[in-house]
Order: C-alpha cells, then structure tokens, then sequence
C-alpha cells in the first residue's frame, strides 16, 4: 500500500500548487458575454419565422468565435441569437446565416453534430459542470443531452419541447419553446450559465457564442456566458409526466412454440421539489431501444456496451462515475441481467435524484427484478451524493444487492459497495485530479476487499496529459459494476481465477493547428501503460505512438505503432485450438488508417495492421463504406477481417464480422432504421428493423422485427444457421 499512498500525497501537493497557480477565472466569461432575456405576454407562434414583435425588441446575442478547425474572433458567417420567456417556457431564437447549401446528413432524432444545427447550452444552477442541452438542425431535427461533472455528454436522454425551422436564401432561422418544468433551477436565481454552439459543416466549422478555447468541447459549461433575468422565474411545482405503454407481440423462441404476449407498463416522472425528480417505472420494455453494435473482441478480458434504456440516464452521473475507466462500481447495464448476463425482467424502478441545493447533488434507486432460471430474483439498490466547491467536488455512493426469495431475504446473497471520491478541477479548465477509494462487502470475503484510484490531467490549446492509476484488490467484487480484468481465464482448467492488480498509465498528446491552408490538425499522441500483480511484480506494459493528420475537408489519416510485453500467466486461447501456453510474450503491431469526407454522398474509412500477436500474427482490415441521399437516406455497410495464426498446434483462424445499417426518414417523425450484424466470434447472425412514427412530441408508434440465429463453424467453412429467436412487436406510449 506504500505506493498508493505515496501517490495520494503527490496528488494532494498537486490540489495545493494548483488552488496558488493563479489560472485566469472563469468568471471573466460571466462579465464578458453577457444576455439578457424579458418576460413576456404575448404568445410565440414556433414556426422558424420570427415574425413577432418579442423578437424585434429581444437582446441580440451575436459576435460568434470560431471554435474550429482553429480558434478566432468574428466567426463567419453570422449567427444571432435572442431569448424570451413566459410563465410556462423559455424562448430561444436564431438566425443562421448561411449562402451555401445546407448539409443534413440524418432526420434521426439527436443526430445533431454532423448536420448544420444550433444548440443552446443552459446550466440554471450555474455550477460550471452539468448543463442540459437543447439543439435543432437546420431541417428540424430535434437533438436533447445532459453534461455531466466529468465531460460526458448523453444523449439518450430525451424530454418534451418544441422547435421549428425555417430555410431562406440568405440565412436559415430557428425557433424552440423549453418548458420550464422540465429545467431544474431554484428560486430567486436571476442568472443561469448559457452558451450556444453552430455547426457550419460547409467549412467544417463550429462556432460558440462565447471565446470557448480550441482544446474543450464547445458545450463545455465552464466556459459559459451569464444569461441574466429580468427577475428570477418562479420554479415549477407539482410537475409530473405519465408514459404508459401497451405491446402486442409474436415470438418464436428457439425449442419453443410461436407466442401470442400483450404487455403494459407505466414510466411516471415527479417533480418532487424544482430541482429534485422521482421516475417510477412499473414492469418497463425496452423493445423499442437501439439494439447494440456488436464488436470483435481480441483481449483477454471482458468489454461492455454503453446504456441506452431512458429510466437510467438523466442524472445518471451520480451512480455511474466514480472509479475509472474499466473498474467501475456501478454499471447500470449489470441491472435486469442474471448472472449468465440473460435479460431478465424488471417489476418496477424508483429512482429520486437532483439538487437539494445548488452546491449538493443526491441519488437514490431501487430496482426489482424478477427470478430467472439461472439466478434468484434481484433487489438492487444505489444511494449517492455529490458536493461541489466551486468545480471541485467529493461524492459518495453505496450500492448493495441483494438475492430475493420470493418476500424473503437470501441472507447469504448480497453483494455491497461503498466508494468516496475527492476531485480538483481548475477554475479554467486546465487542471483536473482525482482521488478514490472503494471498498466491497460479500459474504465469505474479509481481506483484500479495496479499490483505489488516483488521477491528473492536464489541457490546453497544445498538450493533453493524462496520468492515471489504478489499484485493485483480489476480493474486491462489483456486483452492480464492472471491472475488466479482475477475471482471469484459465483455458488449460477451464476456470475464472481472480487476481488483484496495479495499472500505471501515462498519455501525452501535443496539437498543431495552421492558420490557413488545407491542413486543419497535427496530433502526436503516446501513451505507456504497465500491469503490475498485486505484489508489485511485473505482469505486462503497452507502448503506444500515434499520429494524426486531419484536413480542411473532414478527411484523416493516421498512423500507430504499439510495442506489448505481456507476461501471460495462465494458458489462454483466441482460436479453437491448444491454448497458448503461460510464458512472456514481447510483439509490435502497426496500423495506418483513412477516414474520408464524411459530408459528401459516398464517404468510407479504410484501416489495416499487421504484425506480432504473443507468439503468433495478426493482420487486420477494416472497411466501411456510407452512401448518404440528403437529408432522407443513410445507407452503410462495413466489414471487418482479422486473420490470427499461430505455431503448430495453437491454431489459427479468421475472424469476421459484417454490419449493415439502412435509416430512412420519411420525415423527422417517421423513421425507418434497419441493423444486419454479422459477428462470428460470437456466432450471432441478426437482423434488427424498427419503423418508428413519432405522432406527437415525444409519444411514438413502434414497430420492430428481430430474428437471430447462432450460427456455428463461422463463415470460413461449412456452417450451420439455426434461428435462436424472432419476433414481432407493436408498441405505443404515449406522453402525458
């Protein structure tokens, strides 16, 4: 443990020469950019136009600066920006001007970033960190996120408002009406962090109201201007919102009859106080959610999928980032899933999270679901705070599972977990750092129970470095997380032994952006990262060197080399063959790649590596190709191959996998999105189409067909296609 503390100390030095550093103050984007928004009596129409008299009288919001592809004052062409509100909305208008044609690569709800759009950026509380945010593209389309603490933007997350747009020759417009119910603000607050952010993909540019610097995401809301009130607006009390849904579907399991099922469920959504929500949900479906992308997976250990279910995202920062990386407390996915990783159903869901007041930040959720055959019936619970000082912050979470008969306690199935976190981030968004430590409590397990991390990093307009470390004990167990390489197989036994660890990483990245020219970016990247057993003796290192060449015209090429040194401790297999014994393996690999215009109609990406893998070879291909009819069709097929051979009686074998994604938008409220995936490693060939009919703001008509098959022998040879599972739902919710 000597170590970990040492590192602990080196960290809180770093807190202490930071809080002195004397960073300019973010607090200067607050006195700089400046709007101020009036309430108002007469309606707004939202249609695009903006006609109406609010909008003549508005303050104007203009003066943009370029964000990309480098940073300048005056971005061209102009954009303006004006803000009213009434009792029940807030008002957003824009005017875009723009005389080329305007791009619109999807229709598809929150496909915003690859289309020309605007987006308003709103954190109510102010607290530099978290922020909703609401955008439309120049057709239309609809795209709501949420920014967490740490950077991540989700947008699964979805609420109801409403936006129009309107197209002229010189300049597009933009209306959108927020209702204030859905925002969680508190009283006599009279001005909110805002910021705006337009894709101009024309010159592949994106502009930001505020002087956001060119090495931070341009929702960044530590970088946001002061939106100030005419007076503070009263908080919405008493809020709610009711989804029920109805289902209608045939299935044909694999061994099994045909089924005829209905289904019903109810999603609820409280506004408890203006800044605290309750969502309930009973007996909920997920029919309708994207299915996943499946991956090739070439390591050793276990790698997972994002969330994408509705009930888990807003505010989901408060149970899903503490840890790091791959080791993770709580991994929402690992709810509704038994211990074979097969859905599972979900009785109901509580969830209570938000502010109670603006500095502290609370979460709690109880989750049911119901026995399966490979596992008892599961009680989930999570409980978390987070108190900010300033953009810093310490958070806390307990998560504890528990094994249900029926009523009645499984005394002996639980598994609980408990993690505090400290972080430091400047008040200029350079600096960031980071402290944990987890604990795990199961029945049998009382020593080497702990999780520790520890993290730097540090950015500006030039150099990214990360510093990063990791801790992990033998006996610590993530029962609602996920922790990649605590488990280890043991091909020669058959058998998951666990073994604690120590992981060192370091990564530093410099940027070159030119003014002019068709160059837009230089990026050298390298990273180190080393693997030490838990008794700090030498178990594997990756090195790893990478540069990137990006365009004017949207178009990369890359190139990376990366030097492995793996001391592989138990007998591991990657083909159906004698596994690869335990021994030291040293290999290199490299690998160019090229992405092209993804504006124009026909786009694609090319990528292919060769060289060493433990005591064998690699060599990998990667192609996939997109043709776009603007703004309705989006047509992709990609196809990946990787070839593995090894000496002798160790095998080799090629590795497949083929995907096919079709979108059509009949309009922005009907959609067609088809998904063909064929990945041999898991042997899973499927097909995945949903026709969605969007009736009114946030209530759809679904329609989806799934058909599975397990199909054996891969595509290499001779093989044998059985189907696993197909079926044919109907589903309506409706938003209330």
């Amino acid at each position: 443990m000597k170590p970990v503390k040492a590192i602990h100390f080196f960290l809180f030095f770093l807190f202490n020469v930071m809080l002195l550093n004397g960073q300019p103050s973010v607090q200067d984007f607050k006195e700089k950019f400046q709007l101020h928004i009036n309430e108002i009596k007469d309606p707004i129409n939202i249609d695009g136009k903006l006609d109406e008299a609010t909008w003549s009288s508005a303050e104007v919001g203009g003066n943009f600066w370029q964000k990309s592809p480098f940073f300048a004052e005056g971005a061209d062409p102009k954009t303006e920006v004006r803000l009213a509100y009434d009792d029940d909305n807030i008002y957003i208008a824009a005017k875009c001007y723009q005389k080329e044609n305007i791009i619109i690569q999807s229709l598809k709800r929150d496909e915003y970033w690859d289309n020309d759009g605007i987006a308003i950026i709103l954190d109510p509380l102010n607290t530099r960190t978290n922020a909703f945010l609401f955008g439309v593209t120049a057709a239309g389309a609809q795209w709501d996120a949420l920014r967490s603490q740490t950077g991540g933007i989700n947008d699964d997350w979805s609420n109801k408002w409403y936006s129009d747009v309107h197209v002229t020759d010189e300049y597009w417009s933009m209306e959108m009406a927020i209702p204030l119910r859905i925002l969680r603000y508190g009283k006599d607050i009279d001005q909110w962090g805002m910021n705006f952010v337009r894709n101009h993909l024309n010159e592949s540019e994106y502009h930001n109201w505020t002087a956001v610097p060119e090495s931070f995401w341009p929702p960044n809301p530590a970088f946001a201007g002061n939106l100030i009130w005419d007076k503070p607006p009263v908080p919405k009390k008493g809020n709610y919102n009711l989804i029920p849904y109805t289902t209608l579907s045939v299935e044909k399991v694999k061994d099994a009859e045909t089924s005829l099922n209905f289904n019903a469920g109810l999603d609820a959504r409280i506004s408890v106080t203006p800044t605290l929500n309750l969502d309930f949900t009973l007996n909920p479906d997920f029919s309708q959610i994207e299915v996943d992308e499946l991956v090739t997976n070439l390591t050793r250990f276990s790698i997972f999928l994002p969330e994408k279910r509705t009930f888990f995202l807003e505010n989901g920062d408060l149970f899903a980032e503490f840890g790091h990386g791959d080791a993770a407390p709580f991994f929402s996915r690992r709810i509704g899933l038994d211990n074979k990783r097969q859905t599972v159903p979900i009785l109901y869901g509580l969830r209570l999270t938000g502010n109670l007041n603006p500095n502290l930040r609370i979460g709690a959720m109880n989750i049911h679901s119901l026995k399966s055959d490979n596992s008892s019936a599961q009680n989930q619970s999570a409980f978390s705070f987070q108190r900010q000082i300033g953009r810093s912050y310490v958070q806390g979470l307990f998560l504890n599972r528990q094994g249900m008969d029926g009523f009645g306690i499984l005394k002996s199935d639980y598994g609980r977990n408990a993690s505090l976190e400290g972080a430091y981030a400047s008040d200029d968004g350079k600096y960031f750092a980071r402290l944990g430590m987890h604990r795990s409590f199961k029945d049998g397990y009382s020593g080497k129970t702990g999780f520790y991390n520890a993290e730097f990093e540090f950015t500006n307009p030039s150099w990214e470095i990360e510093i990063e470390h990791i801790t992990m004990q033998k006996n610590y167990f993530a029962d609602m997380g996920f922790i990649a390489r605590i488990e280890n197989y043991d091909a020669e036994r058959d058998t998951i032994i666990r073994r604690g660890y120590n992981q060192t990483a370091a990564e530093f990245g410099y940027k070159i952006r030119p003014i002019g020219g068709k160059i837009a970016r230089h990026e050298i990247q390298f990273e180190n990262q080393f693997v030490l057993d838990s008794d700090w003796s030498f178990n594997e290192r990756s090195s790893n060197i990478s540069y990137e060449l990006v365009l004017r015209s949207r178009a990369e090429i890359g190139i990376e080399f990366t030097n492995s040194d793996i001391k592989l401790i138990y007998p591991f297999s990657f083909v159906d063959a004698t596994p690869i014994p335990a021994d030291q393996y040293k290999f290199s690999f490299v690998e160019i790649g090229y992405n092209s215009d993804d504006r124009k109609m026909i786009s694609y990406n090319l990528s292919g590596g060769t060289g060493g893998f433990y005591n064998g070879t690699l060599d990998q291909l990667e192609f996939n190709l997109q043709f776009r009819v603007q703004p309705w069709g989006n047509f992709g097929v990609g196809y990946q191959w990787n070839n593995l051979e090894f000496p002798d009686e160790y095998g080799e074998e090629t590795i497949s996998a083929f995907l096919s994604k079709v979108e059509i938008g009949f309009n922005k409220n009907l959609l067609w999105t088809t998904l063909f995936q064929f990945v041999d490693q898991e042997e899973f060939l499927g097909i995945n189409s949903r026709l969605q009919w969007r009736f009114s703001p946030m209530s759809d008509v679904f329609l989806v067909f799934v058909d599975n098959y397990d199909v054996f022998n891969g595509m290499g040879g001779p093989r044998d296609v059985e189907s696993n599972n197909r079926a044919l739902v109907f589903k309506v919710n409706y938003w209330y």
